[in-house]
């Protein structure tokens, strides 16, 4: 199972669209990328859960090793959503500036986190543990475009 983040910033809106590769039919699980130091300090993360072909892009935040919570206030809006021969395409963007209290203001330089495949999840969509240490990157915004 392969993923790909691919990103990219027009005016002050970033552009994500994340491929999971090698997902069967029946697959569930998610994948996120995640704004912010670490889970014990808190993250503004951006979850594509997998549920049985579908696929449920969402705003959320985590602290610590419990599972996030959804955002009072939406701020990712969803463009594509795709499934198709075992291929999973989300394409999404959300503000470099927010005013949501758990979301994290992406503009300079800031820490992101992407998880790695797909990951297990309850029936109910409850996350579990990422299987693999996330990806940690150091990314500057105002060096991406689209």
């Amino acid at each position: 199972m392969v993923n790909k983040s691919l990103m990219g910033i027009r005016g002050n809106t970033i552009h994500f669209r994340v491929v999971l590769t090698g997902i069967p039919p029946t697959g569930s699980g998610w994948t996120a990328i995640g704004f912010g130091n670490s889970m014990f300090s808190g993250l503004d993360v951006i979850v594509v859960r997998v549920v049985n072909g579908r696929i449920i892009v969402t705003d959320e935040f985590v602290r610590g090793f419990q599972s996030p919570v959804v955002d009072r206030q939406n701020n990712v809006q969803v463009y594509g959503l795709r499934y198709e021969n075992g291929v999973v395409v989300a394409s999404f963007s959300r503000s470099v500036f927010s005013t949501e209290q758990m979301d994290a203001n992406l503009s300079g330089c800031s820490p992101w986190k992407f998880s790695v495949g797909l990951n297990r999840m309850s029936p109910q969509g409850h996350l579990f543990h990422h299987s693999q240490t996330p990806v940690h990157r150091v990314v500057c915004i105002n060096q991406c475009t689209v």
